[in-house]
C-alpha cells in the first residue's frame, strides 16, 4: 500500500475499513491456500496482504479513540 492510498483510508469510516479488512483476510486466506497447494510461487504476497491489514488495524484503533 502507498503512501497516498493509506492517507486515503483516513477518509474512509470505520465500518468500511472493517469491511475493507475482511475483503483482505479474505484474499489472504485464499492466497495462503493457493501458496500450500503450490499454484503460487511468490510468498511476498502474504507479506504484503499482512502488512495490508496491520494498516487498516491501525487506521480503524485511531478512529475508534478519537471518537
Amino acid at each position: 500500500m502507498k503512501k497516498n492510498e493509506f492517507d486515503e483510508l483516513k477518509d474512509l469510516t470505520v465500518k468500511e475499513l472493517e469491511q475493507k479488512r475482511n475483503e483482505i483476510a479474505k484474499r489472504l486466506f485464499d492466497q495462503r491456500i493457493q501458496v500450500r497447494l503450490g499454484q503460487v510461487k511468490n510468498t511476498r504476497i502474504l507479506r504484503n496482504l499482512r502488512k495490508e491489514i496491520a494498516q487498516l488495524n491501525t487506521v480503524i484503533k485511531q478512529k475508534k479513540k478519537n471518537k
